[in-house]
């Protein structure tokens, strides 16, 4: 099986796309799996082999995500040419990308935005369930592209907003700003693992033998 690679892509990769690669490695459910997914970040004037800014390291602990090992990449058209789903920081990001790699407009999104779109019913309705679900599974990975083509298809006929307001933009080095950017990123993130793994499956519903009325009051229980 083909992994799914996702990749996130800010400026230095060293804050908003390493927090984006970390929070969406904590919020992916681990019912999941992993073999199917591969996620990674770069930076379209990083540098290779720098630590992660120590500020949005520290933020990743605090709320549990896992910032080790983490160093920074400057973004390729190769790495590009491999990826399944690209989500940037900014629309000078997305403009690199597709630059590099014009083959990748279709799966090459804001991370807003594309955050956005997975919430529209239409762009996840009549894929086929993940694992556990119900009814014949898709593999994870190829729902996962799925969910990208469909995104793709949808990106001009859902309600328009001005691409500037899906911006992150990057944090000015404060804890406040930096927090809101962290905040920012979860929410997207929070939505589009959901679209990509699917959400997981509702428990069967039970009803106790006690709670059963009957409907013309006799009761049947021994």
């Amino acid at each position: 099986m083909t992994p799914f690679r996702l990749r996130f892509v800010c400026t230095a990769n060293l804050c908003r796309s390493p927090l984006a690669e970390r929070i969406t490695e904590l919020r992916m459910p681990s019912s999941a799996g992993r073999p199917w997914l591969t996620v990674t970040s770069a930076g379209t004037h990083g540098q290779d082999g720098l630590p992660m800014h120590p500020p949005a390291a520290e933020l990743l602990a605090r709320i549990g995500a896992d910032p080790a090992g983490f160093t920074s990449r400057r973004l390729t058209a190769a790495m590009v040419a491999g990826d399944d789903l690209v989500l940037t920081a900014e629309l000078a990001h997305r403009d690199t990308v597709i630059a590099l790699c014009p083959a990748a407009s279709r799966r090459t999104f804001l991370l807003r935005e594309f955050a956005r779109l997975v919430r529209h019913p239409p762009v996840t309705a009549g894929l086929p369930p993940p694992p556990g679900a119900g009814g014949p599974p898709a593999g994870p990975a190829a729902r996962a592209r799925g969910v990208v083509a469909a995104a793709a298809r949808y990106r001009g006929r859902v309600p328009w907003q001005e691409p500037a307001l899906d911006e992150i933009a990057d944090p000015d080095g404060t804890p406040a700003m930096l927090t809101a950017c962290a905040e920012a990123v979860d929410n997207a993130v929070t939505w589009i693992v959901t679209a990509l793994a699917g959400p997981p499956p509702k428990p069967a519903t039970t009803v106790p033998v006690q709670t059963i009325v009957p409907i013309d009051g006799r009761d049947f229980r021994p």
